[in-house]
């Protein structure tokens, strides 16, 4: 599984427990119909399962610095599936254990970006206040 993460996140992650892939079924079991949420659906279930781990104490790293080739290859993920993200679970680690430039983007302070560059009032590009 380490192997399907760029070098960037295999740097960190190769010390988690728990390494998950996230993968999307792009069409309905039930009736093959395109499955136009699927992405939706997958980020929803990591969503969940983050609040989740978070409410028993786990940390849940979710990446999107990926190789989704090799992991559809090493893992078999057939025709009709996307491989989207990677997932790290496991108990949070002391920072000072990560190499300098990913100790100091952990600890530096979250900031989010202001919603008016991204909610929109009556059409795209148009925010209130």
């Amino acid at each position: 599984m380490l192997s399907c993460l760029v070098d960037a996140n295999q740097t960190w992650a190769k010390n988690a427990p728990v390494l998950v892939l996230t993968v999307a079924a792009l069409r309905f079991k039930r009736n093959g119909e395109e499955n136009s949420s699927a992405i939706h659906d997958m980020g929803l279930a990591s969503a969940n399962l983050t609040v989740e781990a978070t409410a028993r104490g786990l940390a849940v790293h979710q990446m999107a610095g990926i190789i989704p080739d090799k992991a559809k290859e090493l893992y078999h993920v057939p025709d009709g599936y996307q491989v989207v993200t990677a997932m790290a679970i496991g108990y949070a680690a002391d920072p000072d254990q990560l190499p300098e430039k990913f100790k100091q983007r952990d600890l530096a302070p979250r900031t989010r970006r202001p919603q008016k560059e991204f909610v929109f009032e009556g059409r795209w590009g148009i925010s209130k206040g």
